[in-house]
């Protein structure tokens, strides 16, 4: 997920572990991009795998790096904020009767983000006070 509005999805209703997270940033890094990518996992187990780990060099030759986010830290994560915009905005109870309406919905919002759905990190980080003082990110 990009704070410009894009977003890949790599999903699976099976268990997730290191080896499906390797396989999609696998995927991720083989794709064309136009400048080099940085990748901020948190700290959940299937991130930090000796799978997952044991790939950085390669990627880092595909302009790919990744970074962990400091732990105890899901305000800094832009997931944490989609997912709570599927929870709290985007979603409603009709979604929630069956297990199919509910993949349905998320796999729409997944599919449409950027377009129908948005999140403007700018607005949110424009926002932003510290102390007495508003910090602006023009």
């Amino acid at each position: 997920m990009s704070l410009s509005g894009s977003l890949t999805v790599y999903h699976s209703e099976g268990n997730l572990d290191g080896t499906f997270i390797k396989n999609s940033l696998d995927d991720f890094a083989q794709k064309p991009h136009s400048k080099p990518y940085v990748i901020m996992m948190d700290n959940g187990p299937i991130h930090h795998a000796a799978i997952v780990k044991g790939e950085f060099d390669k990627w880092e030759n595909l302009e790919l790096f990744i970074f962990y986010l400091p732990t105890y830290s899901p305000h800094l994560n832009p997931i944490e904020i989609l997912w709570r915009f599927c929870k709290y905005k985007w979603l409603n109870k009709t979604h929630y009767k069956s297990w199919s309406k509910l993949k349905k919905a998320i796999l729409a919002i997944f599919k449409f983000y950027g377009l129908v759905y948005r999140i403007d990190f700018r607005k949110m980080i424009n926002k932003n006070i510290v102390g007495n003082v508003k910090v602006n990110f023009a």
